[in-house]
């Protein structure tokens, strides 16, 4: 049980946090950095403004390196009106730790909103959902496919902001470059992760904390991927497959086209921990269109539909064995692979 307010006077007694002895040095620069980032954005807006304008008459006239930093404005004015917020809970008297997190999860959920909100008016960002009410209830593991940072937000948008779910995030550590995202994400049951350690011992073991406790609201998402999508990515984990000989491994990675081979632990962990969980697998696509800062300036990314599609499987109906469990995983992650190729137009193209 955590004590209220524990989260305010630094004490973990959930077992989530991770030893982060550089935490205030880093925040005081990512704090320091959008603030002046700010001011440097608002500041200097007489001249960019213009500049870009012109610019854009030249970009087929829709302008999109001037609303690429119209939003990078808005992107970075988001992150300090959530500090100051986050400032605001902190200091507010709150009296129970279930108070104190519906203000954070409140927080997040109108954040991602404002962020998503400007993409849409600045960006032309387009969300289509299929099987959204598959996600309406919660003590749920949520599995997303990973081809873009904006997956972050899909989450948020898909499942909590329509109906209320809480959720429980699995995040990389390299997320704590937002300085919203590494404050306020630390007040809540989250974990944020070491990809690539050496000893993943502790790292799964912070993830099967966050099954417990789970009620009829509450969720965990996890990108069972570990890392985003790249042809890069899928060739390289198809090469240490088969320098360790793993031919059944090799054989699963080579059938899927579009995403990466699930990394078990985390996904097995959680199942471990509360058998009794639902889960939602949910495909989508379009944020591969969202992966690079000239995607943007470019134009490329203008008017990206995202299209997210969520099945839900009863717990009932997941084996209880290991490797059954470990078939039924390449199997649901194979049906994402269709439906990300079926929903983007990519060609299926043969195993190597």
């Amino acid at each position: 049980m955590t004590l209220p307010g524990a989260e305010q006077r630094g004490v973990d007694e959930t077992g989530l946090r991770a030893p982060d002895p550089g935490k205030y040095l880093r925040r005081l620069a990512t704090v320091s950095g959008v603030h002046l980032a700010l001011i440097l954005l608002l500041g200097s807006a007489p001249l960019w403004l213009p500049v870009l304008a012109l610019w854009g008459v030249f970009q087929s006239g829709s302008f999109p390196a001037l609303r690429c930093f119209l939003y990078l404005t808005w992107l970075v004015a988001c992150e300090c009106i959530g500090l100051l917020l986050a400032l605001v809970i902190w200091l507010r008297p709150h009296g129970s730790r279930e108070v104190w997190l519906r203000r954070h999860y409140s927080l997040q959920s109108f954040w991602v909103g404002a962020l998503f909100a400007g993409a849409q008016r600045l960006l032309g960002i387009r969300l289509q959902v299929e099987g959204g009410d598959e996600v309406a209830r919660g003590r749920v593991f949520l599995l997303m496919r990973h081809a873009s940072v904006v997956d972050a937000l899909l989450p948020e948008l898909v499942a909590v902001r329509p109906f209320g779910l809480q959720l429980r995030y699995v995040l990389k550590r390299e997320l704590r470059i937002s300085p919203c995202l590494d404050i306020v994400g630390d007040r809540l049951p989250n974990a944020f992760v070491h990809r690539g350690s050496s000893d993943a011992g502790p790292e799964i073991a912070r993830v099967k904390k966050l099954a417990e406790g789970l009620g009829p609201r509450d969720g965990v998402l996890l990108f069972p991927e570990g890392t985003r999508f790249t042809h890069e990515r899928q060739a390289k984990i198809r090469a240490g497959l088969e320098a360790r000989g793993d031919l059944e491994g090799l054989a699963s990675a080579r059938r899927l086209v579009s995403v990466l081979p699930v990394q078990l632990g985390g996904v097995l962990g959680l199942m471990e921990t509360d058998p009794g969980a639902d889960v939602v697998i949910c495909a989508h696509t379009g944020t591969e269109r969202l992966t690079r800062l000239g995607d943007l300036i470019s134009g490329a990314a203008h008017g990206a539909l995202l299209r997210v599609g969520c099945w839900r499987i009863p717990a009932e109906s997941i084996p209880r064995d290991l490797a059954g469990r470990k078939a039924w995983l390449d199997t649901e992650w194979e049906r994402v692979d269709a439906w990300v190729r079926s929903h983007s137009g990519e060609e299926a193209v043969p195993p190597l």
